[in-house]
Formats: structure tokens, C-alpha cells, sequence
């Protein structure tokens, strides 16, 4: 009788702190995309740095690279930036895919390069990335933010690329 009841206690005890720590780690939501970027598809606006929204984008370039991108099976939420030349490219591929990362990562690399020859592609699975291209798109929803500073962070989105590789 007695062993009973310390197992019970020792029971109790390890659920409560179970609970307590789901508890814890609970996502609360303030309203912003990065937070949810992670488990739900965020599909955030093509934006380009000089430019601005897709919108503005004379030709829709952005707005094609990324439905081109976001019709391959495998993926299911992309951003693209651009500056320039240069065109981000992040996007989250679906959990039965992710064994396939590489082979992706190439075939849409070379659709990019082969739809829109005279850009630079950065393409990349990384979350990190990902994340940080949310990051710089809701930096560029808001006003009178200055170009030097989004040229920045796309910078070293550039350079935190190039470290993963």
C-alpha cells in the first residue's frame, strides 16, 4: 500500500511538470507573421526594395518567380525578395519532402535561372532564412523606411546564405 502511493505522487508529479512546461513553450500570437511562419503557411507578399510591393513591380517579375516556385508539389509557402539583380528565393517544403531538400533546392534553382536568365537567384529551405525574409518583408510594409536600411538586412541575409552553404 504504501509503495502505491509514492508511485502516485511520483505520477502526478512528472505530469505536472510536463504540463507545466507545454504550458510554457505555447506560442502566443501578437499578430505578426514571423510567429507563425514556422507551422502555418504565412504566403507574404513579393516585395522589391527599391520598389515595394509587388504593385509596383512594372513587370510583375517578382509575382512570376514566386508562382513559379510555389507550383512545385513539394512546397508549400514562399517569399521572395528582391534588390536589383538580386532575388531572395526562401520557401518551406512539406514534411514528407524534406528528405528530398537538395534535389528541390536544385530543380528550382534551375527553373529560376532558366525563366528569368538576367537575375541572380539566392535559393534556399533554410527556416533561418526563411525567417529572416519575413523579417525584411514586414520591415518594407512599413513607411519611410529608409532603402540603406533594407539593403542592409538583405545583405546579410546574402552572407547568412553563404555561411550555410
Amino acid at each position: 500500500m504504501f509503495r502505491q502511493g509514492r508511485y502516485f505522487k511520483g505520477s502526478l508529479l512528472v505530469f505536472l511538470v510536463v504540463l507545466y512546461v507545454l504550458t510554457g513553450c505555447s506560442n502566443h500570437n501578437d499578430g505578426k507573421t514571423e510567429n507563425l511562419a514556422m507551422i502555418k503557411r504565412t504566403n507574404p507578399e513579393p516585395m522589391d526594395i527599391i520598389n515595394g510591393m509587388d504593385g509596383k513591380d512594372e513587370k510583375g517579375l517578382i509575382s512570376k518567380v514566386k508562382e513559379t516556385v510555389a507550383n512545385e508539389d513539394s512546397i508549400y509557402d514562399v517569399i521572395v525578395v528582391k534588390n536589383e539583380k538580386k532575388i531572395i528565393v526562401a520557401y518551406k517544403v512539406k514534411h514528407l519532402q524534406r528528405f528530398h531538400m537538395k534535389k528541390i533546392e536544385k530543380t528550382v534553382t534551375k527553373n529560376l535561372e532558366e525563366k528569368f536568365p538576367e537575375n541572380d537567384f539566392i535559393v534556399s529551405s533554410d527556416y533561418k532564412i526563411f525567417l529572416e525574409s519575413v523579417r525584411l518583408n514586414e520591415l518594407l510594409k512599413e513607411k519611410d523606411v529608409p532603402e540603406k536600411k533594407a539593403r542592409k538586412k538583405f545583405k546579410e541575409i546574402e552572407e547568412l546564405q553563404k555561411e550555410l552553404i
